[in-house]
């Protein structure tokens, strides 16, 4: 467990000295004395699998900024300038306070009058307007590194709603301390910042599978059991409608990838993005010459009662189809073939059984092409165990033109 703990900044403008909550609100919502209140020290130890530990988080202020509202900016383009000066105030606010904040992971800045909402390196800023778990996950994620979520197909922001990180677009559920909270994090995103908690993921090397695993939600760690799938480039992954989850309109499996920063949700195959029982997603590819396969994740059942979901995975790849250069040439029968490196042709005759690896070669870079990674790690081993034959059956070949004839018989 990291220890990740937040200096929580309570600032007021110069000319307004509203106090929108009570000090013990805020003590609540992110110090362990609203430990189990679905606080932000619950949060973060939820979706992180335990990796994240927020218990000395502290509260300081209020303090008094030497600034105006109207020196922060009421448009959306000076706001946006004014973002990192905001932070720099509340720290010299503090600092003139003589209270120490260096041994805080992050500052989160609370304002007392409708200001702005956002995070990132620097840190995290909220207002009255935006002082739940709903909006804090998302902007104290992006601290963490966590980058909006999306819908395959797609590139816009906000587009997952069973996640956190969209949060502008999610299903959040009303709370009777802290007005909204969740939903919670997605599987893809959690592995992208290596909180999904290995040990708890079922997942397999083998190309060929056909097996029934049993999911508990991904974010009950205190459950036994399994917690998440990966299979191939997916994340599978079942949510109850509870907790952090309690918006969402019904228990599901959901089904992500992680690519180039944001997690994406993938639908089933009817284009439904919350996975019922008897949904599946289900595809095939089919590359001549380099790859066969089928590949299916169905959800057969789901027991919010024993929270728990069964879900079947189906995979299966033919070996790949190499083409015989001597019966299938690239050319014409006959004509030499060469490699060029470092400007000089070295000729290659189409009988030599090096031109077979050349064109296992040209397969190996052609699986660029394959967009599942997990069927292009198959290819690409399965071409590398024929490189490797290839090239032991030459050494083989050469050592018993070595071998010295053996003696003759004598009667």
């Amino acid at each position: 467990m990291i220890k990740s703990s937040w200096a929580v900044l309570l600032c007021k403008f110069n000319d307004d000295s509203t106090e929108p909550f009570t000090r013990d609100y805020y003590e609540d919502l992110f110090t362990t004395s609203g430990v189990g209140t679905q606080n932000m020290v619950d949060f973060f130890r939820d979706v992180s699998h335990g990796n994240l530990d927020l218990s000395d988080t502290r509260v300081f202020g209020w303090y008094t900024l030497n600034k105006k509202i109207s020196e922060y900016g009421s448009t959306g383009s000076e706001k946006l300038e004014n973002r990192g000066s905001l932070i720099k105030w509340a720290r010299q606010a503090a600092t003139a306070n003589g209270d120490d904040l260096s041994k805080y992971v992050g500052v989160l800045v609370c304002m007392n009058v409708p200001t702005d909402l956002f995070g990132g390196g620097d840190g995290a800023v909220c207002d009255n307007l935006s002082t739940d778990p709903r909006y804090l996950g998302q902007e104290m994620g992006h601290f963490y590194g966590l980058d909006h979520s999306r819908a395959e197909g797609s590139t816009e922001d906000y587009k997952d709603r069973w996640d956190v990180m969209s949060t502008a677009n999610a299903y959040s559920a009303t709370h009777p301390r802290y007005s909204f909270i969740g939903p919670g994090l997605n599987a893809a995103n959690m592995a992208g910042r290596g909180w999904l908690d290995k040990s708890r993921v079922w997942e397999t090397s083998a190309s060929t599978v056909d097996t029934v695993v049993s999911l508990r939600p991904l974010h009950r760690y205190d459950l036994p059991g399994f917690l998440a799938i990966q299979f191939g480039e997916y994340f599978v992954e079942f949510r109850n409608n509870e907790r952090w989850d309690a918006g969402i309109p019904k228990p599901a499996v959901l089904v992500h990838r992680f690519e180039g920063g944001h997690s994406y949700i993938v639908p089933d195959s009817n284009g439904n993005q919350d996975f019922d029982a008897g949904s599946a997603l289900k595809g095939s590819i089919e590359i001549p010459g380099v790859v066969s396969a089928a590949r299916s994740i169905e959800v057969l059942e789901i027991d919010s009662n024993q929270q728990s979901a069964k879900v079947r995975l189906h995979h299966h790849n033919t070996r790949v189809n190499y083409i015989n250069p001597e019966e299938q040439p690239f050319r014409n029968p006959g004509v030499a073939y060469g490699v060029i490196v470092g400007g000089v042709i070295s000729p290659i005759s189409p009988r030599s059984p090096l031109l077979k690896t050349l064109k296992h070669m040209a397969l190996y870079e052609s699986s660029e092409a394959i967009s599942s990674v997990h069927l292009q790690n198959a290819v690409r081993l399965e071409i590398l165990s024929a490189i490797s034959s290839l090239a032991q059956d030459q050494m083989q070949t050469m050592q018993a033109f070595r071998q010295p004839a053996p003696p003759q018989q004598t009667q």
